[in-house]
């Protein structure tokens, strides 16, 4: 329960860097958060902290990064996929709550729930597409 707690803290001190920031902008120091980073055209740092993972898990499957996969992610044999796409990872076990906040175990369930086509994989520019277009804010533990 204490990490829980300290991670969101956490996250919380360095979304009030930018919160603080986003305030000495003359047209937005009256707006909500929310307001103001939409008039800026900013996400959450959460946000984007988890596009940047995605992204990182996209280049260590595709061997875009020097790594053996089997050191971070197990990519589940599906031949026949009924549902969303075909490169699900197995969602990795961990009997302490630290472990849950490890890379390779917190992306693997957004990474899963990815609404992609077999063409989305097919380039890092088209799986940067996909990013924008998916609502990823579901998987975002702070909010306002």
């Amino acid at each position: 329960m204490r990490v829980v707690a300290t991670f969101c803290w956490t996250c919380e001190k360095m979304e009030s860097v930018q919160r603080r920031f986003s305030k000495r902008f003359a047209r937005c120091s009256d707006l909500m958060y929310c307001e103001r980073l939409a008039t800026l055209g900013l996400d959450r740092l959460e946000l984007r902290r988890l596009r940047f993972d995605l992204i990182y898990v996209y280049k260590i499957l595709f061997g875009m990064v020097e790594t053996d996969t089997s050191n971070f992610f197990r990519v589940r044999n599906t031949s026949t996929v009924t549902r969303g796409h075909s490169l699900k990872l197995f969602v990795p076990q961990s009997r302490l709550d630290v472990r849950k906040y490890f890379f390779c175990h917190r992306v693997v369930h957004c990474w899963n729930s990815l609404p992609a086509q077999p063409d989305d994989f097919s380039s890092l520019n088209k799986f940067k597409q996909l990013l924008e277009r998916a609502d990823l804010s579901i998987f975002i533990s702070c909010t306002d």
